[in-house]
């Protein structure tokens, strides 16, 4: 039972949240009511918006610059932009983010003129151009029809960039936060729609839209019980802790929500969707981001959207193979950043927490064999391909053909497997 004084210093931090971190600056702020827009903060007449705040065309030889009327200051966001139009002559188009601070000097500057912006123009990266004159390569251009991401990881401190899909690797590092970033487009002579989410074309594991707005009673609900588990197992004079659900918590958490035993996906599911980046604990802002998605509004709530998860991994393809990628990756965080392997028997515990032992009629002699392998853990790709095999294979192994691009485990499974038989 908490005595007297924690419960005071419970409550005056309970209070210092409700009027800071999840103020509209701590988790997201829309300067509007609504969803997120574009924003002509210029009021530049070349420049059209549309489509209720989500189309741009700029009719005009030199730039006009927006911004998204959202401010992020910490956690991880994407947006993605559509190129409906768009003119090769030139660099037409910019985008990235901003700090509020930024104002182009004049229409000839794009967005990454100056040190309060960063942004990508197809086939280079512009950032504090007016002092630096070097020229950053990255991508191969734009053209009608292509899908564009743009990505920010307050943890890390970096921006990236997708085409289509693919993710074209880091952009900036070290991206200072000293002040809340907002999305940035510079165009001139074509057209673009832009999507805040949260559905993407191509969604980004690890990050969310720009607009998980929640109501006050919403809010309140969802800190309650932030609250509830952050307590158990929190130190509250230790400042590292005071932004997360600690171990001890999450376990409460997931017997609530109704994990029964330890092979339960419960937990790992709410890490996945929460993208989740210190092993079982669970930050403020992954959580409260999260649930706005969701559009959760009580603890209720909170257990059907679970349970609705395990359903949609066991009935989607897609939704399984992200969900089993993520597992690999989120079961080394308790090894460190060095790990670069999965032990055997966090693998074996994974599979079986993950329903591989009941759709793999070889799954016993992959155990033995790997009982038997020198190999000291599962590489990434040897775990990845597992799916592959299963999905090839099925229950013939003469369906295996060693001429595919296979790791060298599966090659010597299969000998393995006909020296057994």
């Amino acid at each position: 039972v908490e005595s007297f004084s924690e419960q005071i210093r419970s409550l005056r931090l309970l209070l210092f949240r409700m009027t800071t971190t999840y103020s509209s600056q701590g988790l997201l702020e829309v300067q509007a009511s609504g969803p997120p827009k574009l924003l002509n903060f210029k009021n530049d007449t070349a420049v059209s918006i549309t489509s209720e705040g989500k189309s741009l065309s700029v009719n005009s030889y030199s730039f006009g610059t927006v911004k998204g009327n959202v401010k992020v200051c910490k956690g991880r966001w994407f947006y993605e932009i559509k190129v409906i139009t768009y003119s090769s002559y030139g660099t037409n188009l910019r985008f990235g983010w901003s700090t509020t601070n930024y104002a182009p000097e004049s229409n000839y500057d794009g967005c990454g003129s100056d040190g309060d912006s960063w942004a990508w123009d197809g086939t280079r990266l512009c950032h504090d151009e007016r002092k630096d004159t070097s020229v950053k390569n990255y991508g191969n251009g734009f053209s009608n029809g292509d899908v564009l991401g743009c990505s920010i990881d307050f943890d890390s401190r970096e921006i990236r960039y997708t085409k289509n899909g693919k993710d074209l690797g880091i952009a900036f590092k070290n991206v200072r936060n000293s002040n809340p970033l907002m999305p940035c487009i510079s165009l001139k002579g074509s057209e673009i729609s832009v999507n805040f989410g949260p559905k993407f074309q191509f969604p980004q594991i690890g990050f969310y839209g720009l607009n998980p707005t929640v109501s006050p009673e919403q809010k309140k609900n969802l800190l309650n019980t932030f609250m509830k588990y952050h307590r158990l197992g929190a130190d509250l004079n230790d400042s590292l802790s005071r932004d997360l659900i600690k171990v001890k918590g999450v376990m409460a958490l997931g017997g609530d929500v109704g994990a029964s035993d330890p092979l339960d996906p419960h937990l790992l599911l709410l890490a996945w969707k929460m993208r989740s980046k210190r092993f079982f604990e669970f930050y403020d802002t992954e959580w409260m981001v999260l649930w706005a998605n969701e559009e959760v509004n009580n603890f209720e709530d909170i257990k059907a959207a679970i349970h609705r998860w395990i359903k949609e991994i066991k009935s989607s393809t897609q939704d399984f193979k992200s969900f089993y990628s993520f597992s690999f990756d989120y079961m080394k965080l308790e090894k460190g950043e060095r790990a670069t392997v999965l032990e055997k028997q966090d693998a074996q515990m994974l599979w079986e927490l993950l329903g591989i032992h009941k759709k793999f009629k070889f799954y016993k002699m992959w155990l033995k064999f790997w009982e038997q392998s020198a190999n000291k853990g599962i590489t990434k790709d040897e775990w990845m391909m597992l799916l592959q095999f299963i999905d090839k294979v099925g229950g013939d192994i003469k369906n295996y053909d060693e001429n595919d691009c296979w790791p060298l485990c599966y090659d010597e499974f299969v000998d393995f497997l006909n020296e057994s038989m």
